[in-house]
């Protein structure tokens, strides 16, 4: 599976509604990857200049009742259902305006950020991501995860290591010892109702 129909489906599974995908290398070649699922792809034509560029393109293409966005990253393979809806969770119940995913000092996206901060995302340029912006709110949240939830696929030896703990966690879910990822149900009507009432929305970038 691509990793950005991989993390579709993983966004797909968890608390959150809307997903907005943003693409900019071989656009058409990832948009492809999407069709058939309920992703709404953003072309950034601007995403030689950096990071920072699709998360304001992200952004921007969210539905106007939007009132939190979770910022994931489609090269994280191991992120799974559980984390996003625990960071949906966290900020449901603090009200906080940063709650990012942490592990051993380390923060990574998947990041969720309040409406609040929309604006300053939309001033993001060039290669500065999300994480000036959480370095300007020290009282943000952590949800706290194993770190190879957090293990990005950067290079061919990121992609192998990836391949082989992946192979690892399907032959143990043929066992039935279970395996970590998106496999849960989908959550009861009841659940998203709420979460559609409460206004949170999500963002993948898959630039």
């Amino acid at each position: 599976m691509a990793l950005v129909r991989r993390a579709q489906t993983t966004l797909e599974l968890s608390l959150v509604e809307e997903i907005v995908v943003v693409v900019g290398h071989r656009a058409g070649l990832v948009a492809r990857e999407l069709r058939g699922t309920s992703a709404r792809v953003v072309v950034n034509e601007d995403y030689r200049s950096g990071l920072g560029t699709s998360l304001k393109s992200g952004v921007a293409a969210l539905g106007s009742g939007s009132r939190a966005v979770v910022v994931c990253l489609a090269d994280q393979p191991f992120v799974t259902v559980e984390l996003i809806d625990r960071l949906v969770a966290r900020y449901r119940r603090t009200g906080s305006d940063v709650v990012a995913s942490a592990s051993r000092g380390l923060i990574s996206p998947p990041v969720l950020f309040s409406r609040r901060l929309y604006g300053e995302l939309a001033e993001l340029r060039g290669d500065r991501g999300a994480k000036s912006i959480i370095e300007r709110h020290p009282g943000y949240e952590e949800v706290r995860v194993r770190p190879e939830i957090l293990l990005d696929v950067d290079t061919e030896e990121d992609l192998r290591r990836a391949s082989v703990i992946l192979s690892y966690r399907t032959i143990r879910g043929r066992k039935g010892r279970g395996a970590d990822g998106p496999g849960r149900s989908r959550p009861s009507s009841g659940s998203r109702r709420s979460l559609r009432e409460a206004g949170i929305r999500r963002s993948s970038s898959g630039t």
